[in-house]
């Protein structure tokens, strides 16, 4: 049975997707510093500039921050909120006469 979409369920819902985003980004910020920071001493050690090393860097520590976003999501999907839960639902699908 379909729930109304009210206030208080959206907060519940965004509360339990944003204390875990934000846990996600601070393991992301660990992991791109640690990635980061093997990367650089490896690129500077071969005699790459600082300002390569940096073009290098900063997109990888994207794409790794990218990637974690997805596990928040991941995490709230099908939890359990008491009265609800969050889940996926296959819509019908009809075929369209030509």
């Amino acid at each position: 049975m379909e729930l109304e979409i009210t206030w208080k369920r959206v907060i519940r819902i965004w509360w339990s997707f944003l204390w875990r985003n934000i846990l996600a980004i601070l393991g992301a910020v660990v992991i791109g510093a640690l990635v980061g920071f093997i990367f650089g001493l490896i690129l500077g050690a071969i005699g790459v500039p600082v300002e390569t090393i940096k073009m290098i860097v900063q997109p990888i520590g994207f794409l790794i921050g990218l990637g974690i976003s997805v596990i928040p999501l991941k995490m709230v999907l099908g939890k359990n909120f008491g009265e609800f839960r969050l889940v996926l639902i296959k819509t019908e699908v009809t075929e369209k006469n030509t």
